[in-house]
């Protein structure tokens, strides 16, 4: 009896354990959709045209207007080849856990989708500027910075307008479209997505996954606002549908199509082999209430993560969110 009254002592604090475990990784992402590794591009990879695997760019003003040179690569403790550790980048995460006020909300009409926010998610980010006793500052102390900050490590993260609108309705054309600024898309929890480009100066572009630490949730900002990049699906707050294996709809890219998670409709994990050269496949998901067959693109742990071209055709962003160079 009373070895009985141990093993449930013991099974209770076990579950006590297992569901202070369970609130404290509230912002993680479910094992089956969490990966371990990202795959990264080659060196030599190219940027001015469309292709699996690939970022298409446009031409870029501070380039002269010219696109983007092929990828570089940097040394980094988290990169074997072009696999990148995802445990060991968060080894050298941002640190801190700041809590900012969060706004965002999306409404339509017939024909648009309306996205107004401040651009800061519902989860704490990490502490920017960079604190130069941690980790991730010897990456950003040596990275290019946007006026009036020298360096990256010195960006901080601000609140700003967000407020775009994109077709309820988008249609897939025959030719992709180049992506004309890093910003590409927003979260359903009003955060941005970033183009997976990053320079370390005007002749080296790199995937910033594999050259700069993120925050926990593979976050930092740029020209002050914050924006996710690589395993970018980490703290959103969308869950799939009851009794569904597929991830759910995670945001919207600037022309109109969803951006959804790496599992398909039966759970298994969707690879760039089964996307075209935007990122993207015409597949069965929930779209506007209900299960459709349409375009959308996926998010996966293969450069480039999440966009790689546009399908549609993009609306104009505002000026502010006008980014030409990361």
């Amino acid at each position: 009896m009373r070895r009985g009254l141990f093993q449930r002592a013991g099974l209770l604090a076990l579950t006590f354990v297992l569901a202070i475990a369970a609130a404290t990784t509230a912002n993680a992402a479910p094992a089956n959709i969490t990966p371990t590794v990202l795959n990264t591009a080659p060196v030599g990879t190219p940027m001015s045209e469309p292709g699996r695997g690939q970022l298409y760019m446009c031409a870029l003003p501070s380039l002269g207007g010219n696109p983007p040179p092929p990828v570089s690569q940097v040394d980094r403790p988290w990169r074997n080849g072009n696999v990148l550790n995802v445990a060991k980048i968060g080894e050298s995460a941002v640190p801190g856990k700041v809590k900012m006020a969060h706004e965002f909300k999306i409404t339509t009409t017939a024909t648009k989708r309306y996205f107004k926010g401040n651009g800061i998610p519902p989860w704490p980010v990490g502490k920017y500027p960079i604190p130069s006793n941690s980790a991730a500052y010897q990456y950003y102390s040596v990275a290019p910075g946007i006026p009036p900050y020298a360096t990256a490590d010195l960006i901080p993260i601000k609140p700003y307008n967000l407020h775009v609108n994109v077709t309820r309705y988008p249609k897939a054309n025959k030719k992709p479209t180049c992506i004309p600024s890093l910003s590409m898309g927003v979260a359903l929890d009003g955060i941005m997505w970033h183009a997976e480009i990053a320079a370390t100066s005007l002749t080296s572009w790199v995937d910033p996954n594999a050259a700069l630490p993120t925050d926990n949730c593979f976050g930092h900002p740029w020209n002050t606002q914050y924006h996710v990049h690589g395993f970018s699906w980490k703290c959103l707050t969308q869950k799939s549908e009851p009794g569904s294996k597929a991830s759910p709809l995670y945001g919207y890219a600037w022309d109109g199509f969803g951006i959804y998670g790496p599992r398909d409709a039966n759970g298994k994990w969707i690879t760039n082999k089964q996307l075209d050269e935007c990122h993207g496949r015409t597949a069965e998901v929930m779209w506007e209430g209900k299960l459709q067959k349409i375009y959308h693109y996926v998010l996966n742990n293969e450069y480039p993560y999440s966009i790689g071209c546009f399908r549609g055709t993009p609306v104009t962003l505002p000026y502010n969110l006008q980014h030409n160079m990361h």
